[in-house]
């Protein structure tokens, strides 16, 4: 008789819509289920909007909702998840957000596969320095790689970075990001949304997706947007995302003022139609200081629309720079400005970013995210202790 699999999937946050993330981890869950294995989900919260736990439960995915760890080694969420895995004899468990914590449990528990998905880079890599003292040492990377049976790594940078870390190069495996192709590829063209921001046919409407906060780096952007506007009076730039750093909110509204941009630049705020808007700009600009691999780069690719990214993290493993692209330096405002009139003042250049864009988009559909993933648990599985 084929023995029963039980498969904790940690997400250890909690989602706010349905990102091509967020639909990845229920395609996971399906799969799962179709191979008769019990699944769990672990949040840090309930959900405000119900419905996307919905999808979860129908299939008989178990929803479980406890806090985040506090710091790298925190006692009583080790104590939690070690009853968890015990609870629900748990021979999976694959970490996201949070891990190290989850993993020392499992660990303690026996559980037989430790997975760990490596989703961005580390904040020393984001922030440009080295760590200093005992932080060289890495404790709690290197903890969670030691005990994690295999490592899911987002993109080759996130993979070289563990690597030049604390080591662990067999463990790896890169994974690429997976994103719900179809619907940015088949999204309709929506022309009351640019309405609803007044902003005008005839505008030059430039968009990032992200939210406030440094590493997504909207303070590069904003600097660069006003010299733009010098060259092309009819641009637009808006911004896509959650207020998460009341700091860095006011440090955007305080460039905007300094600029004197409040008439060009739109604050969406959280959205779920974010097909719709890209299918209605003009460029994506992802100006990030950090990224294992942006989904929202790869999105608006697929949306048709020519993309301006960092060189940087993941980002130049999906952007060959004037191909399907236009790579900038980190922080460099004035390239990023210049790059941008290229494409605004070039209907040629950004029918050939266009079209080179959507060459080979298909490593990062869903389903092959899925089907990889899944291989790596049957293979740990076959090969476990």
């Amino acid at each position: 008789m084929k023995k029963e699999i039980n498969i904790v999937h940690y997400w250890g946050g909690v989602p706010i819509i349905a990102t091509s993330k967020w639909l990845s981890t229920l395609r996971l869950v399906q799969k799962c289920a179709e191979n008769n294995w019990n699944n769990w989900l672990v949040l840090s919260k309930q959900p405000d909007d119900l419905s996307l736990v919905t999808p979860f439960i129908e299939i008989g995915c178990k929803v479980i909702y406890q806090p985040r760890s506090k710091g790298n080694f925190d006692l009583k969420s080790i104590t939690r998840n070690y009853k968890l895995m015990r609870l629900t004899k748990c021979d999976i468990l694959h970490c996201y957000n949070d891990h190290t914590s989850p993993l020392i449990a499992a660990m303690l528990a026996r559980t037989p596969v430790k997975v760990w998905s490596k989703l961005s880079m580390s904040s020393y890599y984001e922030k440009g320095v080295k760590p200093q003292g005992l932080k060289k040492l890495m404790p709690s990377t290197r903890l969670t790689c030691l005990l994690a049976n295999r490592i899911l790594a987002i993109s080759d940078a996130a993979r070289k970075e563990i690597c030049n870390q604390v080591g662990f190069d067999n463990k790896i495996h890169i994974i690429d990001v997976p994103v719900q192709l179809e619907r940015f590829t088949c999204s309709e063209k929506v022309d009351e949304i640019r309405e609803s921001f007044h902003i005008h046919k005839s505008d030059f409407l430039i968009t990032a997706v992200g939210h406030f906060i440094e590493v997504k780096g909207w303070d590069i952007a904003v600097p660069a947007f006003a010299k733009v506007c010098k060259s092309i009076p009819n641009a637009r730039l808006l911004l896509v995302g959650k207020k998460t750093s009341d700091s860095f909110y006011q440090k955007i509204v305080e460039q905007i003022n300094f600029f004197n941009l409040k008439d060009k630049i739109i604050f969406a705020g959280n959205r779920s139609d974010i097909p719709e808007i890209l299918k209605v700009s003009d460029l994506f600009i992802l100006p990030s200081r950090s990224e294992g691999t942006p989904a929202a780069l790869i999105e608006a690719m697929a949306s048709g629309l020519p993309c301006i990214a960092t060189n940087a993290g993941g980002m130049p493993e999906v952007i060959t720079n004037g191909d399907n692209g236009y790579l900038f330096e980190k922080e460099n405002i004035e390239e990023l400005a210049d790059k941008i009139k290229s494409i605004a003042l070039s209907p040629e250049l950004e029918a050939q970013f266009i079209i080179n864009a959507k060459k080979g988009l298909q490593r990062f559909s869903i389903e092959r995210y899925v089907d990889t993933t899944f291989n790596h648990y049957e293979d740990l599985l076959a090969h476990r202790k």
